[in-house]
């Protein structure tokens, strides 16, 4: 029987919690704290005790969280940043934003995080270090930090970035805005790695807001009381304003909500974790199909992407394959950053990424959000192996041009 599953949706979360959420926001609509006060201060404490950190600072939207990072560690006009081609656009528009450069380096083909064997040997052929500082030789440029994703929900090796980090004296921004409750292979949780993190609680992210929402969080004390600045104005203290700042504050509503939602973080990813253990046995002998590999520490699978590796099944085929049988998917990312003309200014700076840019033609994302039902799931691979019956015979039997509908 054909059955309807949403590539993500929030409804049986909310009926799950609707009564406790509920009376939450009553809470503050009573108290009449809606920015700032005891709803926001108390989820900031909650937050920085779940990531093992000793300061959570909330913000806006985890887009701010990254601008905020940046400027807390003193980005200059046409500094460079090596990161990632291979992400939401904000982890390299914020550094544009500042006017600085983002140089792309391009991923590990198994994680899809940034490869760091590429990190270095960029490093090696492009750069000189004078004066305690990397300088990138064409431009003359300074090369400042390094901001990897930990994309989908699995850590970046961090124990190698920190390596490169430390040779050069670059600090590290650490986009953990898919990362909630990962553990890397050293058992350190995503928001731990790096000078400071980044978290977003867009609603469809594991531990999601009813609106924006973001945070920062950090060991070092005097990045936080930057922060802190610059997410209110630049302001001191009342109406004493020392530097430069935004308005990017979390209001007491979001708070609150993920403040209760907290309690269920670990239990959310623990069911993602199981989606995905049921994704890999029921899908890993699927000949074009490569599925995700968790292989530096304790994956929360904020997306299940798999890569469609045949040339004889078009992406576009698979996907109306999947709607036509009820089976809503997503593509994550449909371009490569290096492939966006106002992150890519300087063509001095310009770096190949060719596993990134062919990876946005041929990757997938199922439906992996925990409340489905493991009957669900299995209905997701049942499918996909009809698919993969009929490809075989457009394999051995009609051309590829052949579009086939089931």
């Amino acid at each position: 029987m054909k059955k309807n599953i949403p590539f993500f949706s929030l409804q049986r979360q909310y009926e799950n919690m609707k009564e406790k959420l509920n009376l939450v926001i009553k809470d503050v609509l009573e108290s009449q704290k809606f920015i700032g006060g005891n709803f926001v201060e108390s989820f900031e404490k909650k937050f920085s005790c779940y990531t093992k950190t000793t300061h959570a600072i909330s913000c806006n939207s985890g887009t701010n969280a990254l601008w905020l990072a940046l400027k807390a560690l003193d980005i200059k006009q046409n500094d460079i940043v090596l990161t990632t081609p291979f992400s939401f656009i904000s982890s390299s528009s914020e550094i544009v934003s500042l006017g600085a450069h983002p140089v792309f380096v391009d991923i590990d083909t198994k994680t899809f995080n940034i490869d760091i064997a590429k990190i270095e040997t960029w490093i090696e052929k492009n750069t000189l270090y004078k004066e305690n500082r990397l300088i990138e030789k064409r431009t003359g440029h300074p090369i400042s930090g390094i901001i990897p994703v930990d994309i989908f929900g699995q850590c970046a090796d961090y124990k190698k970035i920190k390596l490169i980090a430390e040779k050069y004296n670059l600090w590290i921004i650490q986009d953990s805005c898919q990362s909630i409750g990962a553990v890397d292979s050293q058992g350190k949780k995503a928001g731990t790695q790096a000078n400071i993190s980044c978290f977003s609680f867009y609603p469809t992210k594991n531990l999601g807001a009813f609106g924006d929402g973001g945070c920062c969080t950090t060991n070092n004390q005097f990045l936080a009381e930057k922060i802190i600045q610059l997410r209110n104005h630049g302001r001191k203290t009342h109406y004493n304003y020392t530097m430069y700042g935004i308005n990017s504050r979390l209001d007491g509503i979001q708070a609150a909500v993920l403040n209760e939602k907290l309690n269920f973080i670990d239990d959310w990813n623990d069911k993602r974790r199981s989606i995905a253990k049921i994704y890999n046995e029921k899908l890993s002998n699927i000949d074009f199909i490569q599925i995700p590999e968790s292989n530096n520490g304790k994956h929360v699978f904020h997306q299940y992407c798999i890569n469609i590796k045949s040339n004889c099944l078009q992406r576009d085929e698979f996907i109306y394959q999947l709607n036509k049988m009820g089976i809503g998917t997503n593509i994550y990312y449909p371009k490569a950053l290096t492939q966006i003309e106002f992150l890519n200014k300087d063509k001095r700076l310009k770096n190949n990424c060719p596993i990134a840019q062919n990876l946005t033609q041929t990757i997938l994302a199922l439906p992996i959000w925990p409340e489905l039902k493991n009957e669900e799931v299995e209905y997701v691979c049942s499918c996909i192996k009809k698919v993969a019956k009929k490809f075989k015979i457009k394999q051995t039997g009609i051309k590829k041009e052949t579009i086939i509908r089931l």
